[in-house]
């Protein structure tokens, strides 16, 4: 692994994502329709739930944006990775990502939670949340759940550790390659990784 490969420049950073069906589910729906929908009401000129300033669109392009940079087939059982002793485990994707992208998802996360605690000013967003889980389908989600889902998608974005980094670079110098197999290395990062996430993913 060259320096180039470990270097993304400034304003950048790795993130390696679980190709899970039901995490990737919530990273496409809260951009599509929790994100979108708050971004869409801070843009009216004349805003009549008084949203607290926050960079809505920002978040909500933020998720198009990684989204775009998943591999088609993600999260449909794509081809697993071979540890270093060939045994198969699930795959999983090494992006770039915009740091600034990152910091507004996690502005928006913390006034959804200010939300959902009540402080005060926080009162149209929080009806702007429900109606975004209204129109969701059946059931309809509640506030709360909408923002949990949000949290579980900045929570494997968040993530920035040296076997986040590690993974990545190991999954970057392969991606030519039909079948991965782990060496030492990256299989001691994959597992720190997937270790990091397992109370995230669960259902």
């Amino acid at each position: 692994m060259n320096e180039s490969t470990r270097t993304v420049g400034p304003g950048r950073r790795w993130c390696v994502l679980p190709d899970d069906k039901n995490w990737l589910r919530d990273l496409r729906t809260v951009g599509d329709r929790l994100l979108d929908h708050l971004a869409a009401a801070s843009a009216l000129d004349d805003d009549p739930w008084e949203l607290p300033a926050g960079p809505y669109a920002e978040a909500a392009t933020a998720c198009d944006r990684v989204v775009s940079l998943l591999p088609a087939g993600a999260g449909d059982g794509l081809d697993p990775l071979l540890s270093p002793t060939g045994t198969p485990q699930p795959t999983v994707h090494a992006l770039v990502v915009e740091s600034a992208d990152l910091d507004a998802l996690w502005e928006v996360l913390t006034r959804l939670h200010r939300a959902l605690d009540d402080e005060p000013g926080t009162e149209g967003l929080l009806d702007l949340v429900g109606q975004a889980g209204a129109e969701w389908g059946d059931p309809p989600r509640s506030p709360r759940c909408l923002v949990s889902q949000l949290e579980r998608v900045v929570a494997v974005l968040e993530l920035d550790t040296f076997a986040v980094r590690t993974l990545a670079v190991v999954m970057a110098d392969g991606q030519t390659r039909t079948t991965r197999t782990l060496d030492e290395t990256g299989q001691t990062a994959y597992e720190a990784v997937t270790a990091a996430w397992s109370t995230t993913l669960q259902p």
